[in-house]
């Protein structure tokens, strides 16, 4: 626990692993248990990260991700599971009975990164699971994860670190969210991004050069594309 720091919880990564808990426990039909899973897991979570405020985000039903304004095929390739069509209303609805505030146009990264902002980065901790939100120099704690050590829950971020993970976001976008066809650079994941980013040279100019020598004169154009993707909103 780290004291003194307002926790902003990150809700939605708890919603797959209590749906999936509870369908492969054979529930189809109790949503008392469900929604007492989601009192559990939010009450442990909040004990474990502060002992001061927590604020608790998610998306809410018939979310509408600006994201796909810029880029439509956004997270269009994704399927949900038997566990998330049966659970994800109860889920949602145990959510907003506990005061979580629900979203409707960002993700619940984007407003992890908007209210440690305005709080203050030093005066928070960011529970999640999700890789983009190390592009935040803060605390971050991590209570999804299976099979980590307390103390490997927590770890924290610096301005440097948290600006070079986000240029090598820019070089290898991210697959699992949106085509490779379409953003970030064919061929470079993370690791290579990495790699590249060892470069003595500015970040941008290591994105200007790589993107230039891959797509010539459709560089800019891409990498403008895959920049407004990955970035978080708030900073």
């Amino acid at each position: 626990m780290n004291k003194n720091l307002t926790a902003i919880v990150d809700l939605d990564s708890m919603l797959h692993i209590i749906a999936n808990v509870q369908y492969s426990a054979g529930n189809r039909d109790n949503s008392t248990d469900v929604k007492n899973h989601v009192r559990r897991f939010i009450a442990n979570i909040c004990t474990n990260s502060t002992d001061k405020e927590v604020i608790l985000v998610y998306q809410k039903q018939g979310h509408t991700n600006f994201r796909n304004t810029i880029l439509p095929e956004y997270k269009g390739h994704r399927e949900s599971s038997e566990a998330i069509k049966l659970w994800k209303p109860t889920i949602l609805e145990a959510y907003a009975e506990t005061g979580a505030i629900g979203l409707q146009h960002i993700e619940s990264d984007d407003a992890q990164n908007i209210l440690a902002y305005y709080i203050g980065l030093d005066r928070t901790v960011l529970v999640t699971s999700d890789k983009d939100i190390q592009q935040v120099p803060t605390m971050l704690y991590n209570p999804y994860k299976a099979g980590l050590k307390p103390e490997e829950r927590w770890r924290s971020v610096n301005v440097y670190e948290a600006n070079r993970f986000f240029w090598m976001q820019v070089l290898a976008g991210d697959p699992t969210d949106m085509p490779s066809s379409m953003c970030g650079i064919e061929g470079i994941g993370m690791g290579k991004a990495d790699k590249l980013c060892d470069q003595q040279l500015p970040f941008l100019e290591i994105i200007q050069n790589a993107y230039r020598s891959k797509y010539d004169s459709k560089g800019f154009e891409r990498a403008n594309l895959t920049y407004k993707m990955v970035r978080l909103l708030g900073d």
